[in-house]
């Protein structure tokens, strides 16, 4: 982060002695220029212009994006969503940094979004976008593609993972039997899925042209694991070829029908059961560990209460809802098999009929809530991952 502090200040001071009080278009960084054809750098202007008047509500046009490739790069685009030309006073409008043709037709334009005086950061984002030329002006395109090209790739099964560094072959092949059984059990389409498995979460925003973006740097988002490309394709910054965490609750909402009935907490209670909590991995035993040396720490808690709190109850920086519907996860299982746990994971957005099913499944309602969570922290796990069985 110190590093671009130079910079920061850089783009937030250059040309505020000349710059005019209001701004309609993208600023020049330093001279920066589009093109050196001076056709190609009018139209280029135009276009970029045209296109981050359009990002403000991320209605896009095909006069500046391919509509096929803005459905294939959600991330992307909704990434833009916000960031345009609104009128701020310079130097507060987005900045270009560079501009090159790596061909000769195409161009590469690097764009910075500036805070306000008032923001947190003086540069919010710094964007590569790829421009392609049509027969008037030039469409943005995601350079995902053009980045990601020389990564290596291991088919096992329907999975193609793409990787920079040596794959684990056991792990991606845990994640592709996890994959098949979870698309089955839950009546989704199969169909293939490239996995596109980043070292950190830095790799992967400057895949998809973020060069940098204050906001996810510092609050990650949901950056560390998610589906694209219409569910055709998973991308995670974690390092791990079988990121189940984060790819489960996406093929829940993407690839299932009846998504607005979802209830999350189960749903990343089922993700943390199958795949280990969140960044940290944790299994259902490692959490059972914590909630008892939490207890011991705490002896007066409540669990239902905490429950209740959702997210402002954790243990260990863990969600205490979230671990303690993984533990849920493994009883249903154990007891009435996944089928029957997944009914929990549709207990509707506000969780409304979560305790019914609980009640019906597990014979748990909110009497004796605290009491069964008790005893399920105080026995051992040793329950075996259904597509491993």
């Amino acid at each position: 982060m110190t590093l671009l502090q130079p910079l920061a200040l850089l783009l937030a001071t250059a040309g505020c002695a000349t710059a005019p009080a209001a701004v309609d278009g993208v600023q020049r960084n330093l001279g920066a220029i589009y093109s050196e054809d001076d056709r190609s750098a009018t139209d280029l202007e135009r276009s970029l212009h045209g296109f981050l008047s359009e990002a403000q509500t991320g209605e896009f046009s095909a006069r500046y994006v391919d509509a096929a490739h803005r459905r294939s790069h959600d991330f992307f685009f909704n990434g833009l969503r916000g960031f345009a030309l609104d009128g701020v006073s310079s130097p507060y409008a987005p900045s270009l940094q560079q501009s090159y043709s790596p061909d000769g037709e195409s161009y590469l334009l690097t764009v910075a979004f500036l805070g306000r005086p008032d923001g947190a950061h003086a540069v919010r984002k710094i964007v590569e976008f790829e421009a392609r030329p049509r027969p008037s002006g030039y469409r943005f395109f995601s350079p995902f593609e053009r980045n990601t090209a020389r990564l290596a790739t291991t088919t096992l099964g329907d999975v193609t993972f793409h990787h920079s560094a040596p794959l684990d072959l056991d792990a991606a092949a845990d994640f592709a039997r996890f994959r098949e059984w979870f698309t089955e059990v839950t009546g989704a389409a199969s169909a293939p899925l490239e996995y596109y498995g980043f070292e950190r979460l830095a790799d992967l925003l400057g895949a998809h042209g973020f060069k940098y973006d204050a906001t996810k740097c510092n609050f990650l988002a949901q950056d560390l694991g998610f589906l694209d490309d219409d569910g055709g394709r998973f991308v995670t910054g974690t390092g791990r070829p079988d990121y189940i965490f984060g790819y489960l609750p996406d093929h829940l909402e993407f690839r299932c029908p009846e998504s607005e009935g979802l209830y999350w907490p189960f749903v990343n209670g089922m993700a943390a059961y199958c795949g280990g909590y969140a960044l940290t991995g944790e299994d259902v035993d490692e959490l059972k560990a914590q909630f008892r040396a939490e207890l011991a720490k705490r002896p007066d808690i409540d669990f239902l209460a905490e429950f209740e709190k959702a997210r402002k109850s954790s243990v260990n920086r863990h969600f205490s809802h979230y671990v303690m519907c993984a533990f849920l996860c493994e009883a249903v299982t154990n007891e009435h098999g996944f089928e029957a746990a997944l009914q929990l994971s549709y207990a509707g957005a506000d969780g409304e009929r979560f305790f019914d099913l609980l009640e019906e499944l597990l014979d748990i309602g909110r009497d004796n809530f605290h009491a069964s969570i008790l005893e399920l922290i105080r026995t051992p796990g040793g329950s075996q991952r259904p597509w491993r069985a």
